[in-house]
């Protein structure tokens, strides 16, 4: 298969963490320009990472060397920076959130039906080792059939590490549409679409105080809820508990935990692309009720770590959707981040934020079936 000109439009904090993984992970992507709306940011990205050329907007979507473009600028350009990508011609991978609203999820994969290219989307997270292991483990019935899932990301905010925090507290932003869209993902990603929402929201602090950046040492304020408790409903019939914060200093809530009808397999982050996954079964219930050993009961009270199956090239990294990206160009095909699954996980978003404003349940009408999975073993640079 062939080496991909990659064009990274957006050299905030993110740009850092994919230039350094594709460069030392990706062989096929070639990074050949970064972009920004400010110069010196390119500029300074390309002399950091030793990428050919530092371009602004308008020259990285003129030059016809680029095939894809990853689009990492903040969430609120999403949208118009998609289309201009796209009425270019040139392939996308954008960043999270894809919209804010299912309309204009649509008007974009539109527009690149049109155009006849590709778009993938963030979070692919769910493609990396930890969270394909837990997709291989439960296909294979190692907790029998599940029945709920509890999720949790509970934490404070980003103004201690940000240095440029605010749109976190925008409208439209907050942990719905900046921490949920990996929790959401890997959840349909493991266990098929969403059916119902229904959700509840509050906003404890009408200020955040920054810690960091240029303008630490002043106050923020707060444009949209920062704390949820959600209810999913999955076609499966599966029942999930998605807690969101940017209010909590400190839990020792699981992060994520799936139950079946014969044990619980347990996962330590969704945001991270590595993770060891955990298993406890019913038999390490029962069996001190017949075995009155010392074994039986340390059994009883433990959760057993399960291999990964797959290359874990890092725990927090990215990239790996646009390599899957990359070989759906190759291979003619559907990218595992493709349209329907952007198209349902914009709607189940949409969905949390309407049901809190309204009060109602909301009924999610766009489906998708589960991602192709990865074959165990597989190496990363062959999807």
């Amino acid at each position: 298969m062939q080496r991909h000109n990659v064009g990274i439009l957006g050299c905030g904090v993110i740009s850092r963490t994919y230039l350094a993984d594709i460069k030392a992970f990706y062989p096929r992507l070639n990074v050949l320009a970064c972009a920004d709306v400010t110069a010196e940011l390119a500029k300074k990205l390309a002399e950091e990472f030793e990428v050919e050329r530092a371009y602004t907007t308008e020259e990285l979507l003129k030059d016809e060397d680029i095939e894809i473009v990853i689009n990492l600028t903040p969430p609120r350009f999403h949208v118009e920076l998609n289309k201009r990508i796209i009425e270019a011609g040139k392939h996308v991978f954008s960043e999270k959130p894809f919209a804010h609203s299912l309309e204009q999820a649509r008007e974009v994969l539109n527009l690149a039906k049109e155009k006849g290219v590709k778009v993938g989307c963030a979070p692919d997270t769910f493609l990396s080792s930890g969270l394909q292991s837990v997709r291989h483990y439960l296909d294979t019935g190692i907790i029998g059939k599940p029945f709920m899932v509890t999720a949790n990301m509970m934490i404070f905010g980003a103004e201690t590490w940000h240095p440029n925090p605010g749109f976190f507290y925008e409208d439209n932003c907050g942990p719905v549409f900046d921490m949920a869209p990996y929790y959401v993902s890997a959840i349909v990603s493991l266990l098929g679409p969403v059916e119902r929402v229904v959700g509840f929201g509050a906003r404890p602090n009408k200020k955040r105080h920054l810690y960091v950046g240029d303008k630490a040492g002043t106050d923020i304020d707060v444009n949209v809820d920062t704390t949820y408790t959600v209810l999913l409903y999955l076609r499966s019939g599966v029942l999930v508990n998605l807690n969101l914060s940017f209010d909590i200093y400190k839990t020792d809530l699981p992060m994520f935990e799936i139950f079946g009808d014969c044990g619980t397999i347990s996962y330590p982050d969704p945001n991270f692309g590595g993770g060891t996954p955990k298993v406890y079964r019913k038999e390490q219930f029962i069996d001190p009720i017949f075995n009155k050993t010392k074994e039986a009961e340390d059994r009883h009270d433990k959760f057993y770590e399960l291999p990964e199956l797959f290359p874990r090239v890092k725990d927090y990294s990215r990239g790996i959707g646009v390599m899957d990206l990359a070989t759906a160009i190759d291979k003619k095909k559907e990218n595992r981040t493709g349209e329907n699954f952007i198209l349902h996980v914009t709607e189940v978003l949409c969905g949390i934020r309407e049901s809190v404003s309204k009060g109602q349940i909301y009924e999610v009408q766009t489906t998708c079936e589960r991602p192709e999975s990865l074959t165990p073993g597989q190496n990363i640079d062959c999807l």
